[in-house]
């Protein structure tokens, strides 16, 4: 199997020491690169790929407080935000972005449902349409109630995806989020055509806190790892912030045992 193995990275000082312990890419965030000035990415993109970490797989299109489906969502201000945003991870490498923020598609529960789900699938085609251009693939992840009240199950994001139209468009899973999206681990390979990154973390950690597989955490990874080499999975699997050589080297144990 040629996937990658990646973590998740919130603080850019934090890059050098991902490259210690062996991880092949650094998950970013759109927001974290473009807090940055014009200066200050120019200075940063020199050294993000001096360190030969990969970094194909950004998260989160918008500012994880805004709302697509939020009534006066300006879609003019953040198609700007986009195209500069994706222009600069494109420098970076990127080929993935992933949205995983519930509450930017939360519909109001009542009143215009209808508006609100089509404002959405609009911003959704844009974004897909200028992604495309920078040969970026959009990465749309089914999440539980407890995130957002749209797209809760990857059968309802596959029915989905064709609304869209657009050719770029997939989705991802979280062997954390299965148990709130209800799809067990032996029925992933139904979407395989469709799962494009992985993410993995110790479903009985808290849930506002992800923590990576250790060796004594007391769950059975060896089913979902079997399902990842059952779909000869090739993409890239990310690790949650914690991770370190010591989480990374035991899944790569579980996942060639």
């Amino acid at each position: 199997m040629k996937l990658r193995w990646g973590k998740i990275v919130n603080d850019l000082h934090e890059i050098d020491k991902a490259v210690k312990e062996g991880f092949d890419c650094a998950q970013l965030t759109i927001e974290l690169i473009m807090n940055l000035s014009e200066e200050d990415f120019a200075r940063k993109k020199d050294f993000l790929l001096k360190t030969g970490l990969l970094f194909e797989i950004f998260s989160e299109p918008l500012p994880k407080d805004v709302l697509v489906t939020q009534k006066g969502f300006n879609t003019y201000v953040w198609t700007v935000y986009l195209k500069k945003a994706l222009q600069r991870i494109s420098e970076l490498g990127c080929r993935k972005l992933c949205w995983s923020n519930g509450k930017a598609r939360i519909l109001p529960e009542e009143g215009e449902i209808m508006d609100t789900k089509e404002q959405f699938m609009q911003f959704l085609f844009m974004l897909c349409e200028m992604a495309d251009n920078y040969g970026v693939n959009i990465l749309l992840e089914p999440l539980g109630q407890k995130q957002t009240n749209f797209l809760n199950t990857m059968k309802e994001i596959k029915d989905f995806i064709p609304l869209i139209n657009q050719n770029n468009l997939f989705s991802m899973i979280s062997l954390y989020e299965l148990e709130y999206i209800n799809l067990e681990i032996k029925s992933i390979t139904n979407y395989k055509e469709i799962i494009k990154h992985v993410r993995v973390e110790n479903p009985l950690a808290s849930y506002l806190n992800r923590t990576s597989p250790r060796p004594d955490d007391g769950y059975n990874y060896q089913p979902f790892f079997q399902v990842l080499r059952d779909m000869e999975y090739s993409e890239v699997v990310t690790l949650p912030e914690d991770a370190d050589r010591e989480a990374l080297d035991y899944c790569f144990r579980l996942l060639n045992e």
